[in-house]
């Protein structure tokens, strides 16, 4: 079943990499979707319970689901930074609501997540 998500993913990368007018109204609902719809999930407990995460002092929880994730937040990246995405357009569907929660991914203990989060709202 991963797999399978993984493979559509490099499927979907690579057809966004080779085609043109892929972002645009139609598919931004869409898109949209599909990216919360993997990234906005409950994330693992703390691996020091009741102790705030210090990225200095403890060792991360790497997430398991990092291989799938990490297409999604590249195709996240793409889509934000693709000259073919009117930020107008992009307004309705990349709401307060889906920075609040793109925001709440921080509290990961994966720096590979957080690093990718950060790339990302910095392009927003």
């Amino acid at each position: 079943d991963k797999e399978i998500k993984r493979l559509t993913l490099l499927e979907i990368m690579d057809y966004i990499n080779n085609t043109k007018n892929v972002f645009n109204d139609e598919t931004f609902q869409h898109i949209i979707y599909m990216i919360s719809c993997n990234l906005f999930r409950g994330l693992a407990p703390s691996s020091s319970a009741h102790v705030q995460y210090d990225p200095e002092e403890d060792e991360p929880n790497l997430e398991v689901s990092w291989p799938h994730l990490q297409y999604v937040y590249e195709f996240l990246l793409r889509f934000v930074v693709s000259n073919e995405t009117d930020p107008k357009v992009v307004k309705k569907y990349i709401d307060q609501q889906f920075l609040v929660k793109l925001l709440d991914l921080f509290e990961s203990e994966d720096p590979r997540e957080r690093d990718y989060l950060k790339t990302i709202l910095h392009r927003i």
